[in-house]
C-alpha cells in the first residue's frame, strides 16, 4: 500500500516547525511559511488565520501529547521509584522524536521576550507541570512521598535534568563522569534512584534502597 500522502495542515505545520526552531517567532512570516509549503498563502489562511494561530497549534499539539501520554506515566500512589524511572525514560525519548517542536519550544523559552512568554503561558506547560506536582501531592497524601518535600521543586528537577540531556546530549555522553547517560534506560534508572533516595546514605533498614 502506498503511504497516504500528508494533508496541507500537516504539510504547513511541517514547514513551520522547521523555520520556527531555526529562527524563532519573531522571525517567521506567514508568506515564507507558505512558499516553503508549496501552498498559496489563501489556502494556508484557510487552515491558519495568523501566525500566532499556527504556532498555538504547534506547541498546543506537543502540549496535548505530553499531557495525554507522559503524565499519566507519574503515579506517586503506586510505584514510585518505577514511575519516576518510566516517567524519565519515556519523557527523554519523547524528546528525541519530537526534536524539532522542541528545540522550537526551548529557543521562545529561552529568548525572555514578552511575546514569548504570552505565547507559551498558553500552551498547556503550566496545566501539564501543575498536573504533575498534583500527582506527587497525592503520593503525599498517601504516604508514598515524604511530607515536608516540595512537589513543585521535584518536578522541576525531574523535567529539567531531562532537558538538559536532550539538549546536550552529544557533549555529555562524552563526558567520562556522566557515563550513565549513555543509556536512556540506565539514566532513567539512576535518575529515578536518585529523586526516590536522595544523596544521604540509609540509616536504617527501612532506607535500603532497591536494585
Amino acid at each position: 500500500l502506498m503511504a497516504e500522502a500528508p494533508s496541507s495542515r500537516d504539510k504547513i505545520l511541517d514547514v513551520a516547525e522547521a523555520l520556527f526552531a531555526r529562527r524563532g517567532y519573531a522571525g517567521i512570516g506567514l508568506r515564507e511559511v507558505a512558499d516553503a509549503s508549496g501552498l498559496s498563502k489563501s489556502s494556508l489562511f484557510h487552515h491558519f488565520r495568523s501566525k500566532r494561530t499556527l504556532y498555538e497549534s504547534l506547541v498546543g499539539d506537543a502540549m496535548a501529547g505530553f499531557r495525554e501520554q507522559l503524565v499519566p506515566l507519574l503515579d506517586a500512589e503506586g510505584d514510585l521509584q518505577g514511575s519516576l524511572r518510566e516517567f524519565a525514560a519515556a519523557h527523554v525519548d519523547r524528546l528525541t522524536r519530537m526534536q524539532g517542536t522542541m528545540r522550537l519550544i526551548a529557543r521562545e523559552m529561552l529568548s525572555g521576550t514578552t511575546a514569548s512568554g504570552d505565547l507559551l503561558s498558553g500552551s498547556g506547560m503550566s496545566q501539564n507541570f501543575s498536573l504533575l506536582v498534583d500527582a506527587l501531592r497525592r503520593g503525599q497524601a498517601e504516604g508514598t512521598v515524604r511530607a515536608e518535600v516540595d512537589p513543585g521543586l521535584a518536578v522541576f528537577l525531574l523535567l529539567s535534568a531531562n532537558w538538559f540531556l536532550f539538549q546536550t546530549g552529544a557533549l555529555t555522553r562524552r563526558n567520562p563522569d556522566l557515563a550513565v547517560t549513555t543509556s536512556t534506560e540506565t539514566y532513567a534508572a539512576e535518575l529515578a534512584r536518585l529523586l526516590y533516595f536522595g544523596l544521604a546514605p540509609p540509616t536504617g533498614p527501612g532506607q535500603q534502597e532497591s536494585p
